[in-house]
């Protein structure tokens, strides 16, 4: 009885090592270096495989300061937002944090607590935002689709390293830009006469 459950353990440790694997987190140097020069962290790239949606076409990117986005979108054009971010989340700070692609000045959102998250309205914007350890992962779209909102955020994944090379520039892509500082603000300094 004891070998076959010490067996049980052995497996599941092992299918564990191989799904780790496959992780943002196996990303190869260069590929940090590259997501580092396009602004964000490869272990906040994580991807949706939700039926109908296809990554757009330069929907990925920066998100906020340092955070990530893709856009999907489906044939009808609807869209789906996933971003991703090193952020909490709670009862308080939800209203604040607005919901993307939320049109208008004067947007209150609403929050609601759930099992595993928070369902967020803006205007006709819809968001399920879930926390997944130091990381917020958040889906919106249009508000027809709240369930599909909240089944996609709670399936969101890490990209594995081949999803990682699809989303990344190229080292040949990426330029130096001498008119940005340290923080990525731009330097604006005119020197005399300017």
């Amino acid at each position: 009885m004891i070998k076959g459950i010490s067996a049980l353990i052995a497996g599941a440790l092992l299918l564990a090592l191989v799904g780790c694997g496959e992780s943002a987190a196996a990303a190869t140097e260069e590929q940090r270096q590259r997501a580092l020069a396009a602004g964000f962290d490869a272990d906040l790239v994580y991807v949706l495989e939700v039926d109908g949606y296809n990554a757009a076409a330069g929907g990925s990117g920066v998100y906020g300061a340092d955070g990530y986005q893709t856009i999907y979108v489906s044939e009808s054009g609807d869209d789906l937002r996933l971003t991703v971010e090193r952020a909490t989340l709670d009862d308080i700070t939800c209203p604040a944090l607005p919901v993307p692609g939320a049109e208008g000045v004067d947007i209150t959102v609403e929050c609601t607590r759930d099992d595993d998250g928070w369902r967020r309205v803006a205007g006709d914007r819809e968001e399920y935002a879930v926390l997944r350890d130091d990381l917020l992962v958040r889906v919106s779209g249009t508000r027809a689709g709240a369930n599909l909102m909240r089944e996609a955020a709670l399936e969101a994944r890490p990209a594995t390293s081949k999803e990682l090379d699809d989303v990344l520039p190229p080292d040949s892509e990426i330029v130096e830009r001498g008119d940005i500082s340290g923080d990525n603000a731009p330097n604006n300094d005119v020197g005399a006469g300017g």
